[in-house]
């Protein structure tokens, strides 16, 4: 074979590989048709609560104080809101936080409690709503929670389960009791 077609065999075979990597990492990406920004990046399971706890570095309960705009936070535009700290399951947080929620979710409502699980945010100011969780509202830290006939693998956690959590609480259990579990027996999915 002479250099040239040598050459030109080569970069053909180069040119295929590479295309053949951007095809797989899109693929593995979930940046498919229909799926949010977030995807991408998180590596835990959203339903498991013992996979957000171990990924968070703060879980707590909140009261919604207002909504205090919007921000852009790597390219995931969120609502920011200012959160009055209840009881915290994980973390040191107290007072009243900032905290951002990924925009495309049902908005926090003002007065209403939930279980928040959060990253902090490199401005070292704020903690954002870990990606793909969906927070709903609780009754309060003695409300029961308990997820009837739920499993990691289905595809939305059911509406009575409260904050983001998906793995079935078992029976009896409350809000507080539950995230407490679920922090003792957090699951650190993060790549070492």
């Amino acid at each position: 074979m002479s250099g040239l077609l040598r050459r030109l065999a080569v970069a053909t075979a180069g040119v295929t590989v590479l295309a053949a990597a951007v095809w797989g990492a899109y693929g593995l990406t979930g940046l498919q048709e229909g799926g949010s920004s977030g995807e991408a990046v998180t590596l835990y399971d959203p339903r498991d609560a013992r996979q957000v706890a171990g990924t968070a570095d703060d879980v707590f309960t909140g009261t919604v104080v207002r909504r205090s705009g919007e921000r852009d936070v790597y390219g995931v535009f969120s609502d920011l809101y200012a959160v009055r700290v209840g009881h915290v399951f994980k973390g040191e947080l107290r007072g009243t936080v900032a905290v951002s929620y990924e925009q495309g979710h049902e908005p926090l409502a003002e007065g209403s409690s939930y279980v928040f699980a959060t990253g902090r945010v490199p401005d070292g100011r704020s903690h954002a709503v870990l990606l793909e969780t969906t927070l709903t509202p609780i009754a309060g830290l003695t409300a029961p929670a308990h997820a009837p006939a739920h499993t990691p693998s289905s595809d939305a956690a059911p509406a009575s389960v409260p904050a983001m959590s998906a793995v079935a609480a078992p029976a009896g259990r409350t809000v507080a009791e539950y995230w407490t579990w679920a922090v003792r027996h957090e699951i650190d999915v993060s790549p070492r």
